[in-house]
C-alpha cells in the first residue's frame, strides 16, 4: 500500500513539473550552460503600405498604382497609410517602423525622426496588444519637373516600409505609384548622344556673307542669258 502510495505521489510530481513547462507557441527556449533556460516570447505581426488614388478617386488607399491607373504630377503630395497588426496572442512590447522614400520624393509630414541623409522616416509603435491594429499617415512631395528625368514621360517610384519587433523579426511591405511628367518639346530637333545634347545651330552673324553673294549670283545668271540671245 505504501509503495502504491509513493507511485501516485510521483506521478502527480512529474504532471505538476510538465503543466509548467512554457509552450513553444509562446516561447522560444535556449539551453544556458549550467542548466538553465533563456526563453523568448513569440510574436507575429504584419506591415501593410497603402497609397492613396490621385485624382476624381481620391481618398481611396490601395497596394500599389501601376502605369495604367491614374498618376500624380510634379509638385504634389502623395499621402501613405502604414497599418502595423499584431496578429499573435501576446503583447508586443516595441516594433520599429522604419519608412524609406524613394527618388524624386521628398518628405512632408509623418510622426517620427526623418534622416536627410537616408531618406528614411521612423517611428515606434509601443505595446501593441493582441489582434490590434495601429494606423499611421504619411506623406512626401514629388520634385519638381526640372528634377524628373528628361526622357521619361511616365515614372513609376516604389515606397517600401520595414518593421522590425521587440526579437528582431522583421516584416517588410510596399507600394507603388507613378508620376505623369511633362515632358517639354524644342522648336529645334534635339538628338540625346553619349556625349551630352546636340542641337541645331541657329541662323548668326555669320551667315551674313552668304546672303551678301546672293545679288551677285543673280546678276551672273541675267548676263548669262543675254550672251545666249545674242
Amino acid at each position: 500500500m505504501k509503495k502504491f502510495l509513493n507511485t501516485i505521489l510521483i506521478s502527480g510530481l512529474l504532471l505538476g513539473a510538465l503543466s509548467i513547462t512554457p509552450s513553444k507557441a509562446l516561447a522560444d527556449c535556449q539551453e544556458i550552460y549550467g542548466g538553465s533556460q533563456n526563453c523568448t516570447t513569440s510574436y507575429t505581426f504584419t506591415v501593410q503600405k497603402l497609397v492613396q488614388v490621385p485624382g476624381k478617386d481620391g481618398g481611396n488607399f490601395v497596394n500599389n498604382l501601376s502605369i495604367n491607373d491614374a498618376k500624380y504630377s510634379p509638385n504634389q503630395i502623395v499621402n501613405f497609410e502604414i497599418n502595423v497588426t499584431n496578429t499573435s496572442s501576446q503583447t508586443i512590447p516595441t516594433i520599429t517602423v522604419q519608412d524609406i522614400f524613394p527618388q524624386y520624393l521628398t518628405f512632408t509630414t509623418g510622426s517620427g525622426t526623418f534622416d536627410t541623409n537616408s531618406n528614411t522616416l521612423t517611428f515606434t509603435v509601443n505595446n501593441l496588444n493582441a489582434g490590434k491594429t495601429q494606423t499611421f499617415n504619411l506623406s512626401g512631395t514629388v520634385v519638381n519637373t526640372n528634377s524628373l528625368p528628361v526622357d521619361q514621360g511616365v515614372v513609376c517610384l516604389v515606397n517600401q516600409a520595414n518593421g522590425t519587433d521587440s526579437n528582431g523579426d522583421v516584416n517588410t511591405s510596399s507600394s507603388q505609384f507613378c508620376v505623369q511628367n511633362s515632358v517639354l518639346g524644342s522648336t529645334l530637333p534635339v538628338v540625346t548622344t553619349k556625349g551630352g545634347i546636340v542641337t541645331t545651330p541657329a541662323t548668326g552673324p555669320e551667315m551674313l556673307p552668304l546672303i551678301g553673294l546672293i545679288p551677285g549670283g543673280l546678276g551672273g545668271l541675267i548676263l548669262r542669258k543675254k550672251a545666249i540671245k545674242k
